[in-house]
């Protein structure tokens, strides 16, 4: 095998420089690619709140709804003309961070919230709330520039820079230790 793979190394000989030249253009063309600054947009929701009780006695229930969604750009390059579809129109939402932006109902009745930029990084949260209604589901976030993923949003405990530091010391220790114990294993 590597007799044969000598003998076309050799008769190539004159194309080595030639070869060396495209190979090195095609490997900095694809690390470009990779590490290209991209839009790369998530979006989901935690949880949906529901809250019924009457406002005098002898009135009936009042019946709350309360969603908040979340839309956020978490790649490297800014991201332009998003839109946010929901199912059905809202009673009152709210965007935080507050920021200029348009909505409009489509005439299949779903709703659209239309955002004119999200930065790297940014997070936007959809806070809706509805009365008397069921609170719409969030069908689809548009962006010319990428396509948006439905994830998994939780709520979860923030911890301090030590307790952060402590974990990822412990992760890399067991890291190491694992490598360790497997080139003993494998040197025996």
């Amino acid at each position: 095998m590597s007799d044969a793979l000598s003998t076309i190394w050799d008769a190539i000989a004159p194309a080595h420089e030639f070869i060396g030249a495209v190979s090195i253009t095609l490997l900095s063309s694809f690390l470009l690619w990779l590490f290209k600054a991209r839009v790369k947009l998530i979006w989901g929701s935690t949880s949906t709140n529901f809250h019924k009780f009457k406002l005098r006695q002898d009135a009936d229930d009042v019946h709350i709804w309360t969603e908040k969604f979340y839309v956020q750009n978490v790649g490297k390059k800014a991201a332009h003309d998003i839109e946010i579809v929901f199912s059905s129109v809202m009673n009152s939402y709210n965007l935080w961070p507050p920021r200029d932006h348009t909505s409009k109902l489509l005439g299949n009745g779903n709703f659209v919230i239309q955002i004119p930029s999200l930065a790297p990084r940014e997070l936007l949260v959809v806070d809706m709330i509805d009365v008397e209604l069921r609170n719409p589901d969030l069908l689809a976030v548009n962006c010319p520039e990428a396509l948006a993923k439905g994830v998994k949003f939780v709520p979860t405990r923030q911890f301090g820079r030590a307790f952060n530091a402590l974990i990822a010391y412990l992760m890399i220790a067991g890291l190491v230790g694992t490598f360790y114990f497997l080139i003993q294993l494998l040197g025996s």
